[in-house]
Formats: C-alpha cells, structure tokens, sequence
C-alpha cells in the first residue's frame, strides 16, 4: 500500500488535478510489476515513465500530452569507488 502523501504519487496527482481528472483511488501499490499486473486485467491504471513501460509491450499505452508527470529521480551511492549496480540502474531507468 501506498500513503496518501508517498512522493511518488504528488506529481501524478498533481497532474491529473491540472488536466482536471477526479481521482478516486480504492487501492494503490508501490511495485510498477504489480500495478502493470493489474492494468492487464483491466482492474487497474498506471502511471510510468516511458523507459519503464517500454518493459510491457502488451499494455496499450497513452501520452499525458501538456499535463504529464514530472518525477525527479536521485542516485545515492556509498562513496568511493562506483559499484556495478549504479550504472546499470541509470542504464534501466533511463
């Protein structure tokens, strides 16, 4: 489950604010798996970057157009030498 406030979730809600979506909200989850799961049975919608959802060809995908999300990602990492995990991340992600 996810908290009301959860960063992630402003933007989107911002978003849909601006583009003057109600949003009604039964359950929500923090696994983009799970929330893409639910999307394929049609019991559910999610909101992700393009480089993710490029991971779920089978989903039919929309544009927000001018009132897309806007998340701000950060790497933190131990200092010192840069472990492998890192640049594979931003690989992923972007």
């Amino acid at each position: 489950m996810v908290r009301p406030h959860h960063a992630p979730r402003r933007p989107d809600a911002r978003a849909l604010r601006t583009a003057g979506v109600d949003r009604s909200t039964t359950f929500e989850v923090n696994d983009i798996g799970a929330a893409a799961e639910l999307a394929s049975k049609d019991v559910g919608v999610c909101i992700m970057p393009e480089s993710i959802a490029a991971h779920f060809p089978d989903l039919p995908q929309y544009q927000c157009g001018r009132h897309a999300p806007n998340w701000k990602i950060m790497l933190i990492r131990p200092p010192g030498e840069v472990p492998p995990a890192v640049p594979a991340l931003l690989r992923h992600i972007t």
